[in-house]
């Protein structure tokens, strides 16, 4: 499986567009509310992505600085590596299996929804800045630790890792509007 920025800024794209789809006619109200059988509500789910992005752009910055300073370039296309290739596929929807956020990633719920997806479209801002800074670097030898526990892995990895992990909470979201929407419609 080879990594392109062309495809990860496909992907953001593709992202904005199912982001203002899936927000299109929701009341601050709406985005709040949770399914009756339980799980975050469209703005959690957004939220969490927030808080994510939040931990782990700073530190592939970091990472690619530290590539540029030493001068660790390369062209792709680029491997993921098994670590990556392991983590996009459990990140990838529909989930494999359910698996619980830490605490320190999961949402604030307090939060105004508005504030939430513009933030959210800043964070957008931050991923393409960051596939920018990345391009000439040799993605498969530089390295970043995202979260305790987890071992360093290819930035030619992480950040594809990250757009699956928000198709996967999109989804999740878009299946709450389903929930929560579609039966009242009807």
């Amino acid at each position: 499986m080879d990594i392109s920025w062309d495809k990860v800024n496909q992907e953001l794209q593709d992202i904005r567009k199912r982001t203002e789809q899936l927000i299109q006619g929701l009341s601050s109200e709406d985005l709040t509310r949770r399914p009756e059988s339980g799980g975050w509500s469209i703005a959690e789910c957004i939220g969490h992505l927030n808080v994510t992005a939040a931990t782990i752009q700073p530190l592939i910055d970091s990472a690619l600085k530290q590539g540029k300073d030493k001068k660790i370039v390369g062209k792709g296309p680029f491997q993921p590596g098994t670590l990556g290739r392991l983590f996009l596929w459990i990140a990838e929807p529909p989930p494999k299996f359910k698996l619980k956020a830490p605490k320190a990633i999961a949402p604030a719920v307090s939060r105004d929804p508005s504030q939430v997806i513009a933030e959210f479209m800043r964070f957008q801002d931050g991923w393409t800045r960051l596939v920018k800074e990345a391009d000439g670097l040799d993605l498969n030898k530089i390295k970043v630790k995202t979260f305790p526990g987890l071992p360093a892995m290819r930035i030619g990895a992480s950040v594809p890792w990250m757009m699956a992990h928000q198709r996967r909470h999109l989804w999740q979201a878009e299946g709450v509007k389903e929930k929560c929407f579609k039966r009242s419609e009807a």
